[in-house]
């Protein structure tokens, strides 16, 4: 038996959402069926970005997503089928999306709590990496995943090339391409993912993940693995809790807190840019 669910996207969102889901299937005694609609248009104009392009989630979100979610324990099923076939009982996880929470701030994970008005349990993890046995080289002491959305562009990711440690970049390759190109003096290699699963567990094993308010980081936050978050102050809408965390608005923050977590100095070439911040949606 289970509770059916429905949520439309996007991947991260739906990551966030499922610690409620696990609360309310919990309560009832059972796992979760999750119904994903294939026909829900995202509503954006040309002037914005999405890799799913004009749908919420597109076939090849849908299989990049679904390893991860089936492969936890508290989900049976997920499914990817037409608005019009999803149980018309369905829990509707949407329902944040209908004005009663400010989806520009707060905490996505949070939003589905207050919805549904669930007690909530101290922050712990509710992803977990598969069990197989991996062929991967030595771990990332630095694995960044960085969108194209939410940026904050005044970021210089630079400064880390001081570490002499092994980084990798996780997420598509135009993604990698223009960090790289952006930040041409700092050794980096793509890590190639074939799904989310297989993010999850590259993720799991790099010593601190660094991201910005993307799926990624919703996988890290997933797992409580270490991880800092690169915040898009003017829409707000993640705050990490629960392990080794932290948040930065600028370069001087991001070389402060990779500084801590690796007991290593990092010199800021320039200490007044190191204070900007400019952000682009």
């Amino acid at each position: 038996m289970s509770v059916t669910f429905k949520h439309s996207g996007h991947l991260g969102d739906i990551v966030y959402s499922l610690p409620a889901m696990r609360t309310i299937a919990r309560h009832c005694g059972v796992r979760v069926t999750l119904y994903i609609p294939n026909d829900v248009n995202s509503g954006y104009g040309p002037d914005r970005r999405h890799p799913a392009g004009d749908k919420m989630i597109d076939d090849a979100a849908f299989d990049f997503v679904a390893p991860l979610l089936r492969s936890q324990a508290y989900i049976e099923a997920v499914h990817f089928v037409p608005g019009n076939d999803i149980p018309c009982d369905a829990v509707n996880f949407d329902a944040f999306r209908g004005g009663s929470v400010n989806v520009l701030a707060g905490n996505i994970k949070d939003y589905y709590f207050k919805i549904f008005a669930l007690l909530a349990e101290s922050p712990s993890r509710w992803l977990k990496r598969s069990g197989g046995v991996h062929s991967y080289a030595k771990p990332y002491d630095i694995l960044i995943g960085r969108s194209m959305r939410y940026l904050n562009q005044a970021i210089d990711y630079g400064v880390l090339a001081q570490l002499d440690g092994r980084i990798g970049f996780i997420g598509l390759k135009n993604e990698f391409a223009q960090f790289s190109s952006r930040f041409p003096f700092l050794p980096i290699e793509h890590v190639p993912t074939r799904h989310a699963q297989d993010a999850c567990d590259r993720i799991a094993e790099a010593s601190l993940f660094i991201g910005n308010q993307s799926v990624f980081f919703a996988i890290a936050e997933g797992l409580q693995s270490n991880r800092l978050l690169e915040v898009f102050e003017p829409v707000p809408n993640v705050v990490p809790s629960g392990g080794r965390t932290g948040q930065f608005l600028t370069t001087a923050g991001l070389a402060r807190l990779v500084s801590a977590f690796f007991s290593r100095p990092i010199t800021l070439p320039d200490p007044d840019a190191a204070l900007r911040s400019e952000y682009t949606h």
